[in-house]
């Protein structure tokens, strides 16, 4: 099954094992990998037409059943013994590609078999040029741009498609370990 059709799948309410490998997801990015030992998994909620997920690095072979796992928070979001965030795995090839790839791929982590009303970042299309009948606010370049220095950041721009609104997202990595994220309202429509 492929990631596009995890909304499709038939799904009992409540916390069970994703019927899709976030794995398959990174098969995407072709500048990352997950460091040896380690694999991505899912578990996805449902409860009526709303959803949610969560994604975690395990030791390769390691899926528990979503009974077997701490519970996070009052909706049992399921965490694995041992489980990691996926940024504590996630190894590139060390291109300014690679840290943008990064960049993307973590937020569709975060996002991972959302459904209807915890939908965020799938609203967003990246751009490279300003779209006809915006604006910003002061002159940028909003060309996706990875910068290396002490700790290496990525900036890329998105039109977020129902609020018709243009986001400046900036991440800040550590080897590909994310640090910080900042996701904020950088320009309007005219």
């Amino acid at each position: 099954m492929d990631a596009e059709d995890l909304w499709r799948v038939p799904a009992k309410n409540g916390w069970q094992k994703s019927p899709v490998s976030p794995m398959e997801v990174l098969r995407l990015f072709g500048r990352l990998k997950v460091r040896e030992g380690f694999e991505l998994i899912a578990y996805v909620f449902r409860d009526g037409l709303q959803g949610k997920g969560v994604v975690w690095a395990v030791p390769e072979g390691h899926f528990p059943e979503v009974g077997e796992c701490a519970k996070l928070d009052e909706v049992g979001t399921p965490k694995p013994e041992k489980a990691l965030l996926p940024s504590m795995v996630l190894d590139g090839d060390g291109t300014p590609e690679s840290y943008i790839q990064a960049s993307i791929f973590l937020r569709e982590m975060d996002e991972f078999g959302a459904l209807w009303h915890e939908l965020r970042w799938g609203l967003h299309e990246i751009i490279d040029e300003l779209p006809a009948g915006f604006h910003l606010p002061e002159m940028v370049d909003i060309r996706p741009r990875t910068v290396f220095e002490k700790n290496t950041v990525t900036e890329f721009f998105t039109l977020e498609l129902l609020e018709k609104m243009i986001y400046r997202h900036s991440d800040t990595f550590d080897g590909y370990s994310l640090k910080n994220r900042i996701d904020e309202k950088h320009g309007i429509e005219k």
